[in-house]
């Protein structure tokens, strides 16, 4: 009987039918949005889609991941537009304030990624996620974290030798969650796609009901290999050798799966800063030298 057990090879599990449920849970999501919308209640319709995919993530991330709907604010109390999903880490407090609308502002050192998610498919969505993202880089700062940085669990240490090859560790990774693209056509997004910069492309747009469009290296492929760049940014000087595609999958929880886990990989390689509460709090109650009165005059 042992002996017999012994030569049996593991079974093979179909992870891929694992994100059935989840897949299901946002199909029902989104087809109530048609229902609520048909009711007049647009805004309403929007936040069962917003809410299903931001309780996938909250419930498939391990916690020290914290999902929001978000502003992003940095140290000079700029603000972005209110994002669909935010995650950030969960120990680096990544709220710097909540109304009691709940709506919350969350420090830009904490972000990880940030996404917009919509019901179905309008070519006006891109543009104004490009719009979003120009604007974010304008006006948001946050400092780049060195490739030469090591995260110890503390603050960290700075070696003599870099130990990735893009030129820092934090980047966001951004991308848009589309749950219906019937309409969608490449001739929508193809100027956007060839005459924008690529850190303004989200790093990936989810169709979930045809696939994700992704950057992928060229030449890899040509040696059957796969290979997406998971941040397009970093590839100015050799655009020539890679180039944006459409993975399809006919099955919805194979498109779910793939934007998990190429999210999972950003957040196990990004490095992210500390956000410094000290510079945020001068800022906050617009402390200054000369509101500044030294005991040892009195």
């Amino acid at each position: 009987m042992s002996s017999n057990k012994s030569d049996k090879d593991f079974r093979k599990i179909s992870i891929d039918t694992f994100f059935n449920f989840e897949a299901e849970g946002i199909d029902i999501a989104h087809r109530q949005v048609k229902l609520i919308h048909n009711t007049g209640n647009v805004p309403a319709s929007g936040n069962q889609l917003e809410i299903a995919v931001r309780n996938f993530f909250r419930k498939k991330l391990p916690e020290k991941y914290y999902i929001s709907n978000g502003h992003i604010i940095d140290t000079s109390l700029r603000a972005s537009p209110q994002l669909d999903l935010i995650i950030a880490d969960n120990f680096k407090t990544p709220i710097l304030y909540k109304t009691y609308d709940e709506t919350e502002y969350l420090t830009y050192e904490s972000i990880y990624s940030y996404a917009e998610i919509k019901s179905s498919w309008d070519k006006k969505h891109l543009t104004d996620f490009i719009t979003t993202a120009e604007r974010l880089a304008k006006f948001l700062e946050r400092k780049q974290i060195s490739p030469n940085f090591i995260n110890t669990g503390g603050k960290g240490i700075e070696l003599d030798v870099p130990t990735t090859k893009n030129p820092f560790q934090n980047p966001l990774l951004t991308f848009m969650f589309i749950a219906q693209s019937e309409t969608f056509s490449f001739e929508h997004i193809t100027e956007e796609y060839n005459s924008t910069q690529w850190n303004l492309l989200p790093n990936i747009l989810c169709l979930f009901d045809r696939g994700i469009i992704v950057n992928i290296n060229k030449k890899a492929l040509d040696d059957r290999v796969f290979k997406i760049n998971l941040y397009p940014e970093f590839l100015i000087d050799n655009k020539e050798d890679n180039e944006w595609i459409l993975l399809e999958f006919d099955k919805k929880r194979s498109t779910l799966g793939t934007l998990y886990y190429i999210v999972l990989e950003h957040l196990n390689t990004c490095v992210l800063g500390f956000p410094n509460m000290l510079d945020y709090m001068q800022q906050i109650f617009e402390i200054k030298p000369d509101k500044i009165d030294f005991l040892k005059d009195y």
